[in-house]
């Protein structure tokens, strides 16, 4: 774990106390007492992640947080405040900060925090080259994005249905990206959610206001102010929190749990499901009042079965990515490959497609996959590579490595074959980790990961291969 935190209060104790939590975890700090110190250190150091108090003297937390963000710092800020209120709390998410914490600072709370953060601003960096992007010629499927294109520049809400891996998230960030919105998107999983937990979710709390809730929370609603509220899987709220967000959405307010305070929110609803709403209504399940508000755009998205011409460059798309993510400079499908992926059903559609080209790259680990590598795949047949991964050696094996051919499932032969290509990687560029991961094609932060998932250690691996040159 190398991220870099920077920690920015005038209370030295505080800082070191954060400072102490922090190193417990593996992570380097960066302190500093004053905000335009912050800033400073904030634009030239590039920490991975701020921790930034509210009450500070000549500038105080506020105007540093506007002030690292005018300047183009785009890492996650956390704001942290002894005088922590739900207005406060607003405007440190309206200004950019990606969570707001209430002092005196719980050790879990802050470290949960601080590990969102980080997942999160990892996902933001590799968004461009994930599996998120609009790929599509077929014209059901481009009919639809005419639709979205349209619909974007306005405030409707849209309701996005079609079966379960169609791309609905997908469009709903297209909706957003294309919009005049300047806010956060944000995605709130309907069926993920517990019911005890959702209300809390949508609309925050404040500290004390049921068992758990030791400090303020803000919820999904002020989060997404200015920008566009994704629930995804709206079909699976229950009746009682589909009142509350009706009542949101019709009054432009919402009521944390544990207050009278009303709070203003200016949100653009899209919501995704796979349910017939209309039949859920019929039973009871779903509020018809709440439907009409949201569907006032309707997107159908098409199953894959529907655009079978895009099955060729999808599989050319996540090819890129998945080999990228396992170290091959660049993948390619033949166009027999191609053929024979386009042939075949896909219940799960493009969710499935995904995840058989990732096991496909992960077990070929090639740049030109044929025809007769996807069949043996497909197959469940697994040969072992002519070249293998890794040259033999004339020594014992380390007490690093793993036994590579002694295989018994899937899982267990990428999770192998993933170790022992890192282990080689090292090796190669004398267990320098920046030039490792540069060589690699990954964050280093994702090869640090990768580092603490195997159980590599670098040191132990360069004492050993210098002992048995």
């Amino acid at each position: 774990m190398s991220e870099r935190i920077l920690i920015v209060d005038d209370e030295q104790d505080i800082v070191e106390a954060i400072a102490n939590i922090l190193a417990l975890e593996g992570y380097a700090t960066i302190q500093a007492n004053r905000g335009y110190d912050g800033v400073k250190l904030a634009l030239s150091e590039q920490p991975d992640l701020t921790i930034l108090d509210v009450k500070m003297p000549v500038m105080d937390g506020m105007d540093t947080l506007q002030e690292m963000r005018r300047q183009g710092f785009d890492k996650p800020v956390i704001i942290i405040s002894g005088h922590g209120d739900v207005k406060t709390a607003v405007e440190a998410v309206r200004l950019g900060a990606f969570d707001f914490l209430e002092k005196p600072l719980s050790q879990n709370g802050l470290l949960i925090a601080v590990q969102n953060a980080l997942q999160a601003s990892q996902r933001s960096e590799t968004e461009d080259d994930r599996s998120d992007t609009i790929i599509g010629q077929d014209p059901s499927f481009l009919s639809c994005l005419k639709v979205a294109e349209r619909v974007a520049a306005t405030s409707a809400p849209v309701l996005v249905t079609g079966d379960t891996g169609t791309g609905k998230e997908v469009v709903a960030r297209y909706i957003h990206d294309r919009s005049k919105r300047k806010g956060p998107f944000v995605e709130v999983n309907c069926a993920a959610i517990p019911e005890e937990l959702i209300e809390s979710e949508l609309f925050g709390h404040v500290k004390g206001s049921f068992t758990g809730a030791i400090s303020d929370k803000t919820g999904k609603f002020v989060a997404a102010d200015g920008g566009t509220l994704f629930l995804d899987e709206i079909g699976d709220m229950s009746l009682k929190t589909q009142a509350k967000v009706l009542r949101a959405i019709q009054e432009k307010i919402i009521i944390p749990i544990g207050t009278n305070t009303p709070v203003t929110v200016n949100v653009r609803i899209v919501s995704a499901t796979n349910k017939d709403l209309a039949e859920e209504i019929r039973e009871n399940r779903f509020r018809e009042d709440l439907y009409y508000r949201l569907n006032v755009i309707e997107m159908r998205m098409p199953a894959l079965s529907e655009r079978p011409t895009d099955i060729p460059l999808l599989v050319d798309h996540f090819g890129q990515i998945f080999g990228k993510e396992n170290g091959l400079k660049s993948v390619e499908f033949s166009e027999e490959a191609k053929t024979l992926l386009a042939g075949r059903s896909y219940p799960g559609n493009i969710r499935e497609l995904k995840n058989l080209v990732e096991r496909i790259v992960v077990i070929a680990q090639k740049g030109l996959i044929s025809d007769k590598d996807v069949q043996m795949i497909l197959d469940n047949r697994f040969e072992i590579p002519t070249e293998p991964l890794v040259q033999p050696v004339t020594r014992p094996a380390s007490p690093c490595e793993s036994d590579f051919f002694k295989i018994n499932s899937l899982k267990e032969f990428r999770e192998k074959t993933e170790r022992q290509f890192i282990i080689e990687k090292l090796k190669q560029n004398d267990f320098n980790i920046s030039r490792t991961a540069e060589v690699m094609e990954t964050p280093r932060s994702n090869l640090y990961k990768k580092l603490e998932q195997y159980q590599i250690d670098v040191k132990e691996l360069e004492e050993y291969y210098g002992r048995n040159v």
